[in-house]
């Protein structure tokens, strides 16, 4: 166990953006990562191994600081402008359904694995909340598993890149 992993938390899931009746509307999910450690980290070859699939390249995050991985980068600009802290786009896509999340260090251990349920709330089921964590500094696998861990995010939209 390193930093990383002592320090990197997920902290939001926009996994079941605004329904519009329009299929071919871009889409705006996003992940949020945010530093709860002390030191600044680096999150090089930290990667998605199941729900989506991306590898950080040489990404530092300052402590307290965002950082996040978006479906399609064009789209969340669109959505919310370009001063958010994306820091790349990835593949796949999460799960309107829910499903799991398992995030990796460098070295191949596991940071977070956890499932998250569209059930939960119906706000973050297309109705365009996000999914929130309740205490990110206390947020670990254990706990990310449960509804209780979690709410629906304050304004519609999220809060991509602050603190909800």
């Amino acid at each position: 166990v390193g930093p990383v992993a002592e320090s990197l938390r997920i902290s939001e899931i926009m996994y079941h953006p605004s329904n519009t009746g329009r299929p071919d509307d871009p889409n705006t999910e996003y992940i949020e990562l945010l530093n709860i450690g002390a030191r600044t980290i680096n999150l090089r070859l930290v990667r998605f191994t199941n729900g989506i699939d991306f590898t950080f390249g040489d990404v530092t995050l300052d402590p307290g600081a965002y950082a996040l991985v978006v479906k399609d980068i064009a789209a969340f600009e669109t959505r919310y402008g370009d001063q958010s802290p994306v820091v790349g786009q990835y593949a796949g896509s999460l799960n309107n359904a829910g499903e799991r999340i398992e995030l990796q260090d460098a070295a191949g251990q596991t940071i977070l694995t956890f499932r998250y349920k569209d059930g939960w709330y119906d706000l973050t089921d297309g109705e365009g909340h996000s999914l929130t964590v309740v205490d990110p500094a206390a947020a670990d696998s254990a706990t990310l598993d449960k509804k209780g861990a979690w709410r629906a995010s304050a304004a519609l939209g999220g809060s991509p890149g602050y603190d909800d």
